[in-house]
């Protein structure tokens, strides 16, 4: 990440190294933007993070939106039924499940839905019911 003119701390400069090594569409967006954007989910205490041996392994954005609809749109979050996973990577075995754990205790428990964005098929949300989600990502 480059300087910015905007202080972010280092956590969020890790946790944005991190998702734009890792996900392609975030490259194209530049490291102002994702510096940005990233940190509009730790003020609002929407991510969930797994470190191992003092190093980020596995990061995930989560928005709780109303509709299908807002999930395209940044920033929004109603608290609504859909629990919409902005962003999520793992590189560490069983930090994605860890993460969707965190996730649900938080509020992710209240939701009637996960859903995210298929970026490799040309940005088509996937919507599956919450219970449906728990037994396929929060397995012990």
């Amino acid at each position: 990440m480059s300087d910015s003119p905007v202080q972010y701390p280092d956590s969020t400069r890790e946790m944005a190294e991190f998702l734009s090594g890792n996900l392609d569409y975030l490259k194209e967006w530049g490291d102002e933007k994702v510096l940005g954007w990233l940190q509009w989910f730790v003020n609002n205490g929407r991510y969930h993070a797994v470190s191992k041996d003092g190093k980020l392994v596995g990061l995930t954005l989560v928005r709780y939106v109303d509709t299908e609809e807002q999930c395209y749109e940044h920033y929004t979050d109603t608290e609504g039924p859909i629990c919409y996973i902005e962003a999520s990577v793992s590189r560490y075995p069983k930090s994605l499940n860890a993460m969707y754990c965190m996730m649900w205790d938080d509020l992710g428990h209240k939701s009637k839905w996960m859903a995210w964005v298929r970026h490799k098929y040309n940005d088509r949300v996937t919507k599956i019911d919450m219970n449906r989600a728990k037994r396929r990502f929060m397995r012990s």
